[in-house]
């Protein structure tokens, strides 16, 4: 049983935001920048006060000077700031800076400095990263500092130990930031002990990255000749332009032109591919929107910097069809299992699952822990496994999910997609479920409610004891404000009531020995010296108090804040009590049922099919149980009969909706682009700055709104959101969908003969030897054919058997947010299985592979020569940056297939999932994929007009979407490459589309006219030469029964294409058909009327009625009939 090797991270992106963008600016900007701040000799009038604002912060010297003029104020006889409480309003915190002040001025000035400190710390705090360089730089020249600094300098030696001399510089630094703090914080009454401590640290650490930089500078030529020695032995290092580490995005992006941006080819072939967005937006008078086009929208468009070698971007859209190799592997892998379950449940009890069953089963196994009691569906429960972790690991890694994030639901993850079907028809059942859960959850956090009552409670009774604690703190501060500035006073003070309290003892044996005797005056003395002593001992203890309050006047200021921070908590503690208190009232089965309903009509009504992560309502949130995540965790468990389960369809789905958002956010650094949309802009604005005239600025100004309208179609497409209909269960959409799938399956079953003109594509795009070489070794040497088969598999190349993604695309069925009925299920699998029937899938599959094995061939061999010294050719040097590969790549390309490549004689293949450079490996198989999907056209995101994404556009434009690709990336490209290989193989594909009409008319039955002019008139059209430009030549001939057109012009009947269609089709696309054909059976069963018309419109009206090899059965059957 073949196991296939499952590597997610092959095809994922490898670098975080690898595309750096321009900071959008509006305007004049007063905001200091980074480099500004850095840079010495700015001049800017910001940038000198952020300077000025940090020296007085950071520079003991600067804050020093701030506080000199507070010494020249005249003292005021008997003045004390705290005497009015209104002096001090609004500096409580700082009241300590006042207690020497002598004069009203003196505070008033006090005000002012502690004023402009706050000013100077906001302003640098505002700066951000220019204010901390701001800071450092001040810091650095603090003469502290420098002193700190230059005692260990000494120390520095060749070949001196690191570590030492690191620890010298640390620990030299972290005692000069403690005298430095000591400075400021003796100047700055803002300043905070926990400032100060954070300060010292960074000293520290910056001393020691110092002092071992400066002991490697010292030791480097003794590094340098250790590593020549033990590494490099007598080896040549080759020099490479990019670093092996860097990103594919972050490669040396040069700085090109607008005119190196723009397209070749003639201008007016150009404008022919405004009819969809990545033609216009290639066309933009923005640079930056031409750059971000090409980034985000696959194309196949030569552009002027190509020919200088200036490679193309990759863009995501190619990255992200490289998913697909995921999808394929799973798809295969699950197939391989269920092949070996058959096997073996013959050999147990006989019955066995369909393999619909099975895929339910391994779905439901991935829900627990991959296990099963069904052995291989366990095993393919965990073979997906590594997709789900993979991709999960990079969301984490590009912060779309955050860190340590697990699953809660389940016992292990597996991706959430509702049966839609299901709940609409069960809604009442689903809603109960929902219900339940929800009056749990409630139940549950009611009962955790009564501890957090009592630690409430708890919090209030401190909160109550603190309240006189900090009222007589605050009596004692007061009154130890009385004496500020007359402090020697109150020592004085406190000396003489102490040595009056010395004389008690005395005093009180005296009185007792009196007392024995007759009264006498000096006994009334002694009496009334003892009361004075024991006013003297209350008084002591109050003065004493005093002092000590004058002598650390901070340690108390910040006793009485912590007390009265504690005394104010009552209302926080009393408000947790109050919450407590609502969190034990459960909530009423109606807000229940009513939060149930709320959360059913988000599901079933998600514009796009993809259900949002928030679901719990609003109201809800504020409720006992729910978080303000407002994340529906119901276990999975328990709505799994709601849930689908088939593995194929979940993880197709998954892949598709996390692997957009991954290489947006890996490129882009967001998936909404909000960065790349502001520099759009703001690149607007200076044109629109620049223009001359009114009308110009016009012009820009609606030209901008087009080009972002284009960049974010282009973006949701990708994501599949755009154009999704606002209730995708609606009877309309529905109702298309299903007729488009009936389309496909009536209409196309001749979709492969008329894709024989494709033979000709891979000459037109790498001339007739380069395409025909590979072909002959493909033809007679299988063995290698299989190698190149699996590497190309690697890539996301050839997997239109198992999956039909280019079958699809064509016919208009890729639908991001189809419902699953069983109608709807049994049209998708009929669809997929159609394309294989028809032999279109295997057809694809050669084509790509064959293109596939020329490109990859074609690449590696001129990597080879690049590595050899060889010159390129300036054909050469184009075509490879045209496909994103510069020299520079060539040679780091040839490095990893002389590792891991293979030339199967004279077949090249480079096993690149296999390489060790991640970003080599990343540029290599998007170059291939790219060529492969627009040599063997396959319609991108932004190659069909915006309006086809509607629901009404998907009907009436169905089967268009292969000519709007084909337009873009056969015609219109070729005309710009200018190669002459272009011309010779649109002869060839012209006389393929002639070979192509006779088979159609033999199989139809109808007259072939061989005249010269008509098989190249019907070779132009059956080969798809024309582009979009055919099909309203086609639409005036039907219409105008070959009155005008081109067969007109070369004479001759109307083109063939078309004959099947009435006119309500032709004009209204294929649904309108089957409309038209509809009312002539009705018409003709109410008149009694079956001739040719109805015949024939009942026969149209069956799937698979025109597959090439039943074709000529049924024209036999139709003629009976009629």
């Amino acid at each position: 049983m073949p196991i296939y090797e499952m590597n997610p991270s092959d095809v994922m992106g490898a670098d975080v935001g690898s595309i750096k963008q321009p900071e959008p600016q509006y305007g004049e900007s007063s905001d200091v920048g980074i480099l500004d701040a850095a840079n010495p000799f700015s001049d800017k009038n910001e940038v000198s006060k952020l300077r000025d604002a940090a020296f007085r912060i950071d520079n003991s010297v600067g804050s020093l000077i701030a506080t000199m003029p507070f010494n020249q104020f005249e003292e005021q006889d008997g003045y004390n700031p705290f005497d009015d409480e209104r002096t001090l309003t609004g500096y409580e915190d700082f009241a300590d800076a006042f207690i020497h002040s002598k004069s009203p001025e003196e505070t008033s000035a006090i005000k002012q400095r502690i004023n402009r400190q706050i000013q100077d710390r906001q302003m640098l705090q505002d700066a951000g990263g220019a204010g901390l360089i701001s800071s450092i730089a001040m810091g650095v020249i603090d003469p502290i500092n420098v002193a700190a600094m230059m005692i260990p300098a000494g120390t520095i030696v060749r070949g001196g130990d690191v570590l030492a001399t690191a620890s010298k510089f640390a620990v030299s630094n972290a005692l000069g930031g403690v005298a430095s703090e000591a400075a400021l914080s003796a100047t700055q009454e803002t300043r905070t002990l926990e400032e100060s401590a954070l300060n010292v640290t960074f000293d520290a650490m910056l001393g020691g990255l110092l002092g071992s930089a400066a002991q490697l500078v010292k030791n480097r030529g003794q590094i340098v000749s250790k590593l020549k020695n033990d590494v490099l032995g007598e080896q040549q290092t080759v020099q490479q332009n990019t670093p092996d580490n860097t990103s594919v995005g972050a490669m040396e992006v040069p700085d090109t032109t607008l005119e190196q941006e723009a397209l070749k080819g003639p201008s007016f072939v150009n404008r022919t591919m405004n009819v969809s967005p990545v033609g216009r937006v290639a066309q933009s008078p923005s640079k930056t929107a031409r750059q971000i086009n090409q980034q985000l929208a696959e194309n196949n468009f030569t552009f002027a910097k190509n020919e200088e070698g200036i490679a193309s971007f990759t863009a995501v859209e190619t990255k992200v069809r490289g998913y697909e190799a995921l999808v394929y592997k799973q798809v295969e892998s699950t197939k391989d299992f269920y092949k070996t379950y058959r096997k073996m449940a013959k050999e147990r009890d006989g019955s066995r699952l369909s393999l619909y069953e099975f895929s339910e089963q391994v779905g439901d196994a991935m829900r627990n822990g991959d296990r099963h009691a069904i052995p291989e569906v366990a095993e393919a429960a965990r073979a997906v496994r590594p997709i789900v972790e993979k991709t999960k690991d990079r969301m984490v890694e590009l912060g779309i999910l955050r860190e340590g994030v697990t699953v809660s639901t389940a016992e292990s993850y597996f991706p959430r997609i509702y049966k839609f079907d299901k709940i609409l028809n069960d809604r009442t059942q689903f809603k109960t479920i929902i219900a339940d859960w929800l009056q749990e959850m409630n139940q549950r956090t009611v009962y955790k409610a009564e501890s957090s009552l009592a630690k409430a409670d708890a919090g209030i009774g401190q909160a109550r004891a603190s309240a006189p604690q900090a009222e007589k703190l605050n009596v004692e501060i007061k009154e130890a404000e009385r004496w500020s500035g007359k402090k020697q006073l109150l020592m004085d003070e406190i000396e003489k009531n102490r040595k009056l309290v010395a004389e008690k003892e005395t005093v009180t044996a005296e009185i007792e020995k009196r007392k024995a005797k007759k009264p006498t005056k000096k006994l009334e003395q002694l009496e009334r010296k003892l009361v004075r002593i024991e006013e003297a001992e209350n008084k002591l203890a109050s003065y004493q108090r005093s002092l000590d309050i004058l002598d650390k006047p901070r340690q108390f200021r910040n006793e009485y804040r912590q007390l009265t921070r504690k005394a104010n908590s009552l209302t926080r503690y009393d408000n947790r009590r109050h919450a407590a208190l609502r969190r034990m009232e459960p909530l009423a089965r109606e807000e229940v049922e009513a939060a149930a309903d709320d959360i059913i009509n988000k599901i079933i009504g998600a514009p796009s099919g993809i259900v949002p992560s928030e679901l719990i309502p609003d109201g809800l949130t504020k409720r006992a149980g729910f978080t303000k995540s407002r994340t529906l965790n119901i276990p999975d468990e328990r709505i799994k009969d709601f849930l689908e389960s088939d593995v194929n369809y979940v993880m197709e789905n998954y892949v598709r909706q996390v692997a957009p958002e991954i290489e947006l956010t890996a490129q882009f650094g967001r998936v909404d682009m909000d960065a790349q949309i502001k520099a759009i802009t703001n690149d607007y604005n200076t044109l629109i700055s620049e223009a001359k005239t009114a009308k110009e600025r016009g012009k820009l100004e609606a030209r901008r709104d087009a080009d972002l309208r284009d960049i974010r179609a282009m973006r949701d497409r990708l994501l599949g959101t755009y154009g999704a209909p606002k209730d995708p269960s609606s009877f309309f959409v529905r109702a298309g969908r299903i007729a488009r799938h009936v389309n496909f399956l009536r209409l196309l079953g001749g979709m492969t003969i008329s894709s024989l003109p494709d033979m000709a594509r891979p000459i037109m795009q790498h001339g007739l030897r380069s395409a025909l070489k590979p072909l002959g070794k493909m033809l007679t040497d299988i063995s290698a054919m299989k190698i190149a088969k699996a590497d190309l598999r690697e890539m996301g190349i050839g997997l239109e058997y198992a999956l039909s993604s280019r079958s699809k695309v064509i016919a208009d069925l890729n639908d991001p947010y189809a419902r699953r009925t069983f109608l709807e299920r049994g049209l998708e699998w009929s669809s997929q299985k159609f394309g294989n029937f028809t032999l279109m899938n295997q057809y694809t599959d050669t084509m790509k592979m064959w293109t596939g094995v020329v490109t990859q061939s074609k690449i590696l061999r001129a990597a080879q020569d690049v590595a050899a010294g060889n010159a390129l050719s300036s054909k050469e040097i184009k075509k490879l940056a045209h496909l994103g590969v510069d020299k520079n790549m060539l040679e780091r390309i040839a490095q990893q297939y002389s590792k891991h490549g293979e030339d199967l004689d004279g077949m090249l293949t480079g096993h690149s999932h296999l390489w060790d450079d991640r970003v080599v490996r990343e540029t290599f198989q998007a170059a291939v994929l790219k060529d492969v999907r627009t040599t063997v056209i396959t319609p991108g995101i932004g190659d069909t007009p915006l309006m086809m994404s509607s629901e009404l556009g998907k009907i009436v434009m169905q089967f268009k979407t292969f000519f709007f690709g084909t337009h873009n990336r056969a015609l219109v490209s070729g005309i710009q490459s200018g190669d002459a290989s272009f011309y010779y193989g649109a002869l060839l594909q012209i006389s393929l589309g002639s070979l192509v009409y006779v088979l159609k008319s033999m199989m139809a039955g109808r007259e072939i006219n061989a005249e010269p002019a008509n098989l190249v008139k019907e070779g132009l059209d059956w080969s798809g030469m024309m582009g979009w430009l055919g099909e309203p030549n086609n639409l005036l001939e039907n219409l105008s029964g070959g009155s005008y057109g081109m067969s007109a012009m070369f004479g001759g009947p109307p083109a063939s294409r078309y004959q099947s269609r009435n006119g309500i089709g032709a004009l209204l696309g294929p649904t309108f058909d089957l409309g038209g054909d509809i009312q002539n059976i009705t018409v003709g069963v109410m008149n009694g009327e079956f001739d040719d018309r109805e015949v024939r419109s009942v026969r149209k009206l069956l799937p698979f009625q025109n597959l090439f090899y039943l074709s000529p059965l049924l024209n036999q059957v139709e003629e009976q009939l009629k």
